[in-house]
Parts: C-alpha cells; sequence; structure tokens
C-alpha cells in the first residue's frame, strides 16, 4: 500500500572472524550514532561485500566517493540504502527523498536528525559484546 512505512531487513547478521554482527532493525529509518572510532565505517566496509550475496543484494551503498548522490538515491526503490558519512552528505533535498520515499528502508551514519521523520526506535549506536556487534538504543 502507498505511503505504509516497508521493511527490507528486519535483521543482517553475518560473520567477520573474530566477529559476529547481528542488527535489528526496529524503524524505516536508523541513524547510527556514536563517536569517531566506533566501527561504523567498518561495517560500511563489511557490508560492501554483504551486497554481493543473494540475501543481501537490496543493499545499496553511498560515501564521499558516491558521484550525483541524490540522483542516484531517486533511482533506488525497494532497497536498503546505507549512506557513511550522512552528516556531511544528505543535503534538503534529499533529507525529504528519505522521508517521502517508502519503499526503501535506510541505515543512516548520522548524528543530526533535523529535517528526518524518525522515531524514538530510529535512534541507535553499534555496541561491542564478546566479539558480538549489534545495534542498540542510543541513551
Amino acid at each position: 500500500m502507498k505511503g505504509e512505512k516497508q521493511m527490507i531487513y528486519k535483521n543482517i547478521a553475518f560473520k567477520a572472524d573474530p566477529f559476529s554482527y547481528d542488527l535489528v532493525f526496529d524503524d524505516r529509518i536508523t541513524l547510527v550514532g556514536g563517536d569517531s572510532g566506533t566501527g561504523k565505517t567498518v561495517l560500511y566496509e563489511m557490508l560492501e561485500d554483504l551486497r554481493l550475496t543473494d540475501e543481501y543484494k537490496a543493499i545499496k551503498l553511498f560515501n564521499y566517493k558516491s558521484d550525483n548522490l541524490l540522483e542516484t538515491l531517486t533511482q533506488c526503490r525497494d532497497s536498503f540504502i546505507v549512506i557513511d558519512n550522512a552528516d556531511i552528505l544528505i543535503d534538503d533535498a534529499i533529507r525529504r527523498f528519505i522521508n517521502f520515499e517508502f519503499s526503501n528502508q535506510y541505515m543512516l551514519f548520522l548524528r543530526n536528525c533535523d529535517g528526518l521523520n524518525v522515531s524514538d526506535m530510529s535512534f541507535k549506536v553499534l555496541r561491542l559484546d564478546d566479539n558480538k556487534i549489534t545495534l542498540e538504543e542510543e541513551l
């Protein structure tokens, strides 16, 4: 149904020795915050390989190397879109697209949520516990 919030992935799980990742998503837009050096860019790099599998082929990745970000994003439908360094890369036009293109799910490495339609469940941080990396609610 048009306008319905769609989840492409409720969970992304994989191993990258010695770590295992178990990422659970509670909302269509997930903002992954945290200080520098907490593993966000490493996770992004892991997803570069993971998206080549059949199970995770809906993953689309964008970062500072991506050309024509808005134009490329607007072509994405039924995708799990990940944007690294989103604080720097997204502008008002991209925020509008994210807010109103309900066929996609988004994971944004972002601290500033201004202009995005997010819920309390949208805010997450990466947690490492006994070599298991999860997304946990930001406190």
